[in-house]
């Protein structure tokens, strides 16, 4: 199974997507890759997804 993550930012062609050979839950495969793009920079702003270059919570350069 794969989950996929886009950049919510118009434009961005940034997306993320992690397969997993053993079966999980789609919950906690979604969940888990979550946590995995926190890591590297990725945020949850309102339910929607940014890559560390979009995140909407900073002020544009």
């Amino acid at each position: 199974m794969a989950h996929t993550i886009r950049c919510a930012h118009d434009d961005c062609p940034e997306l993320s997507t992690i397969a997993s050979f053993k079966p999980k839950p789609r919950e906690q495969q979604a969940a888990d890759h979550r946590r995995a793009l926190a890591a590297e920079g990725w945020s949850d702003v309102e339910g929607r997804d940014y890559c560390p270059d979009h995140d909407p919570r900073q002020p544009d350069a």
